[in-house]
């Protein structure tokens, strides 16, 4: 029950402490894992060393759930600060510097997988028969608020991101994963896991909101989970205009060939016609001759019947 109660203040501190405390918890977490403990001569936040103890009947199920219970909260303290405001939380804008794409900060890959882990290991905080007590009904309350604020997280910021023309400069792939990530996982596993925790939490005063708050419109989730293709589409709509283009202007240059050549043709005549009309030329001067001759014998003809 010890470890248990200080499971649960570090899994406080580190969801409701303020974000800019985040960084240094995570730091501090880290580095006191490296390092060796001389009096146990085990690392701190060892697994080991949390179950460490004797394991009885009537305590068996109660340290399965610390097991899991420690695995979420040292993952938890180590990925994300409170209320999950690296995935939530906006960009800075700096004058100076161009804005980087929102897959880049809030939405980069490595934030979806730490996001995924924890989503596992928190749905594996349930609590089952013989594990009820107050101090895991407690636990396991503030894991599930936990997976309304990761769904919550996630959703707004895929709301500012689909709602940009140009996905705040992401990477449509990325962030049809995000939109994959909460309509398969985040949403219908977290509200599963929410109806079927309440009614173990009730016996204890504990009461979990029946509402996720924030969610993403079914239209905008659409299209989300469509970017993909539509880029898809959109490059080879480019690549057909670019071919059917290139053809248009292939066949341009075809019938100005064409053009050219019929032009070339009609302005040159071969050299067999050039000698046929010089031979009609020369029988034509041929017969101007006879006739010049015709015409001198008549007249001498005529003049032998006047003497």
């Amino acid at each position: 029950r010890t470890k248990v109660k200080a499971l649960y203040i570090l899994h406080r501190f580190s969801a409701d402490g303020a974000p800019e405390h985040a960084a240094a918890l995570k730091a501090r977490l880290r580095e006191l894992r490296r390092t060796r403990d001389p009096k146990r001569k085990d690392k701190y936040f060892n697994s080991k060393q949390l179950l460490a103890g004797e394991s009885k009947p009537e305590n068996m199920k109660f340290r399965a759930f610390m097991s899991r219970y420690a695995h979420y909260v040292i993952l938890r303290a180590q990925c994300f600060g409170g209320v999950f405001d690296e995935i939530s939380a906006e960009p800075k804008v700096d004058k100076k510097k161009p804005l980087k794409p929102i897959t880049n900060t809030a939405l980069r890959g490595e934030h979806l997988e730490a996001a995924v882990l924890l989503f596992k290991a928190g749905l594996a905080c349930q609590l089952k028969d013989g594990e009820e007590c107050e101090n895991t009904a407690i636990a396991a309350e503030r894991v599930a608020s936990d997976l309304f604020g990761l769904t919550a997280a996630v959703a707004i910021q895929l709301n500012r991101v689909l709602k940009d023309e140009d996905l705040k400069g992401g990477d449509p792939a990325m962030v049809k994963k995000w939109c994959e990530l909460y309509k398969q996982q985040l949403l219908p596993q977290t509200k599963a896991h929410v109806k079927k925790l309440s009614s173990k939490l009730d016996a204890y005063g504990l009461f979990l909101p029946s509402r996720m708050g924030t969610s993403v419109s079914q239209e905008l989730l659409e299209r989300g989970l469509n970017l993909e293709e539509k880029e898809q589409d959109d490059e080879e709509e480019e690549e057909e205009t670019e071919m059917t283009e290139e053809e248009d202007a292939k066949e341009k240059e075809d019938e100005d060939d064409e053009e050219d050549e019929k032009t070339t043709r009609s302005t040159r005549k071969p050299k067999v016609d050039l000698d046929e009309e010089d031979a009609e030329e020369e029988e034509f001067d041929d017969d101007d001759d006879d006739e010049d001759a015709y015409e001198f014998d008549d007249e001498e003809y005529y003049d032998e019947e006047e003497d």
